[in-house]
């Protein structure tokens, strides 16, 4: 039971169910142009999660290892020519910055292949006197398209991360030793695959943003030698208003 409470609340603190959402397009932002937004992302968790444990601990991971609830997404992104761009976003407690390069299929039509790397900040969970941080990345592929004028975009893609995640917890106190604090070390990894969607419609230089992604999670915690594994999956819906300068 200590390992698999353990295991939720670290996966909860990884945040957002594995990656900040994208929210851009497949198209490239053009040179010197900057485009600056804020929204919303949520994560819900399904019930078909198949770990290693009791019944009582799969209802655990289930509600931990995706995170779900809604944090905030705040998101920039620079465009350097050639059809290369790249961006910064900070959601829940996690920052990544990425990179990526645009490939134009035809005038209306094009494909996105970008490298993500985040780092989790490192956060106390009061109620399991948890603490965790950790880095990852992640690789999307998006096919896009848009009308003419730009007013309208519309995005389907891949997208696959992997987490490194470490951490602690404090035990509770032995009677007999009040002062004396004792940690037990968690360390794991976590990686998903899936899919995601997002439409985009706006005019010239304000932009509203909808994303929908699906995706499947794997951990692998290791709680100071115990091994507890699980898969879930999770829907995340994303939101934001963008500006173009």
């Amino acid at each position: 039971m200590r390992a698999s409470l353990a295991l939720a609340s670290l996966l909860c603190a990884a945040g957002c169910g594995g990656g900040a959402p994208l929210l851009h397009t497949a198209h490239p932002v053009a040179k010197g142009d900057v485009t600056m937004g804020a929204g919303f992302s949520g994560t819900a968790a399904s019930r078909n999660v198949a770990a290693a444990g009791t019944v009582a601990d799969l209802e655990l991971v289930r509600a931990g290892a995706v995170a779900p609830g809604l944090a905030p997404w705040v998101g920039a992104r620079l465009g350097f020519g050639g059809g290369v761009d790249g961006g910064l976003t900070y959601v829940g407690r996690a920052v990544r910055l990425d990179g990526r390069r645009v490939f134009a299929l035809s005038s209306a039509l094009d494909l996105s292949l970008g490298l993500g790397a985040t780092g989790l900040l490192p956060q106390r969970n009061d109620a399991l006197a948890l603490r965790v941080g950790g880095q990852g990345l992640d690789v999307p592929l998006l096919v896009g398209w848009r009308s003419a004028g730009d007013i309208y975009s519309v995005w389907i893609g891949a997208r696959g991360g992997f987490e490194w995640l470490r951490g602690q917890r404090e035990l509770p106190p032995d009677p007999s030793t009040p002062t004396l604090l004792v940690t037990e070390r968690i360390t794991g990894r976590h990686s998903w695959v899936g899919g995601l969607t997002g439409l985009r419609i706006g005019f010239r230089h304000v932009f509203a943003l909808l994303e929908v992604d699906a995706a499947v999670h794997f951990a692998d915690i290791d709680v100071a030698g115990r091994p507890t594994t699980a898969t879930a999956f999770a829907l995340a819906p994303s939101g934001a208003l963008v500006a173009k300068f």
